[in-house]
């Protein structure tokens, strides 16, 4: 599966991500058991192969 971990300002901060929203000042992370976590930034980088997404914030 593509789940994905995030990493924000250098940690990790949620993984098993399988969705990404990006609204105008904020990105909403959903989680595979439904988790919801919302941050502030932009997205710098999503890597399939080592199944993760940076945020700069």
């Amino acid at each position: 599966m593509c789940e994905l971990r995030i990493i924000f300002k250098g940690s990790t901060i949620m993984e098993n991500v399988v969705r990404i929203k990006v609204n105008a000042d904020s990105i909403k992370l959903y989680g595979m058991l439904g988790e919801e976590k919302t941050v502030s930034g932009r997205i710098k980088d999503v890597n399939i192969t080592k199944q993760e997404a940076i945020i700069d914030g």
